[in-house]
């Protein structure tokens, strides 16, 4: 095998990688979460199962139905007097100063 075939194959793999190593877990880690918090309500955590946030989510509910933001350290997580916002990849979430979801938009 030549280094070009190598790096063709490694590439590959990391891409599958990418798509598949995220997302295949994330009906364990919701559930995980809404283990850790009996203090939920039903109609909550069905909607954290389905992988929907919806205005009123605190921070934690927000992070059991879709995860970290994929920039959780970066510029684009933008805290203020007013709360902060969380960017994902199509959708922009608003907290109050609360914790809790204000407006979700689309990027």
């Amino acid at each position: 095998m030549n280094i070009h075939t190598l790096k063709i194959f490694l590439y590959g793999l990391f891409t599958i990688g990418l798509m598949f190593g995220c997302t295949t877990n994330m009906p364990v880690k919701r559930e995980n979460f809404i283990a850790q918090h009996p203090e939920w309500n039903q109609p909550t955590k069905e909607l954290i199962r389905s992988g929907i946030v919806t205005k009123g989510m605190t921070r934690d509910q927000v992070e059991a139905a879709w995860g970290q933001p994929p920039c959780w350290y970066c510029e684009t997580m933008q805290k203020g007097d007013w709360g902060e916002a969380w960017e994902y990849t199509t959708d922009v979430v608003f907290f109050n100063a609360e914790g809790r979801v204000t407006r979700i938009s689309s990027r």
